[in-house]
């Protein structure tokens, strides 16, 4: 447990924390600078008015905070959740894919064997028909093609999106942190029996 002397609005008062020094002394310089600038803005305020008021203040960035941090969790949710959909959709899209290269491979191989026939009357039709459908399947191949690429595109995009609000969510709760010692350290200033004002 560290024990520093701390300075706000020019008084001094000892702290016992957890955290290192420096970390505590930020802390305090922070709550110094929010009861000054309300002091500074209302010359009628005294120290206790002004304590509580920048307490109000901490409390709502608190509470905003952690609404904020709410709302990007669950839109980091949300995001998970579509990125899973379009993988597996993608993966639908592969098996697809896979299965029409596989039957047109099929469909080549027959007009190949047709066509060399030779002993045997050519049925035209037949070969004009699997053509047709080799270049229906060629066709929708590259439907499947453009599709799983505007997949991937909209993929790597909501990842993208998913990591910016990942280091938004690890921010927020840095400041919510920050928020909540504030309002601890502002408490131990009005509380002699967990901040000792210095003689």
């Amino acid at each position: 447990m560290n024990v520093i002397t701390i300075k706000i609005n020019g008084i001094d008062y000892n702290l016992k924390g957890e955290e290192n020094e420096e970390y505590l002394n930020e802390i305090a310089s922070y709550v110094d600078k929010r009861l000054k600038a309300l002091m500074d803005n209302n010359k009628k305020l005294s120290v206790s008015s002004a304590s509580i008021l920048t307490a109000m203040n901490v409390v709502d960035d608190v509470f905003k905070t952690q609404s904020k941090l709410l709302s990007l969790t669950e839109n980091i949710s949300k995001l998970e959740q579509r990125e899973l959909e379009l993988t597996e959709q993608l993966e639908v899209l592969k098996k697809q894919l896979i299965h029409m290269e596989n039957y047109n491979y099929e469909l080549k191989n027959k007009i190949i064997l047709l066509e060399s026939e030779t002993h045997d009357k050519i049925d035209e039709e037949e070969v004009i028909e699997l053509k047709n459908q080799n270049k229906t399947l060629e066709e929708n191949s590259k439907g499947y093609l453009k599709e799983n690429r505007e997949l991937k595109v909209n993929n790597k995009e909501l990842k993208f999106q998913l990591q910016s609000a990942k280091y938004k969510l690890i921010d927020m709760q840095h400041r919510l942190l920050e928020n909540q010692i504030d309002l601890v350290k502002i408490k131990k200033e009005k509380n002699p029996l967990i901040a000792d004002k210095v003689k």
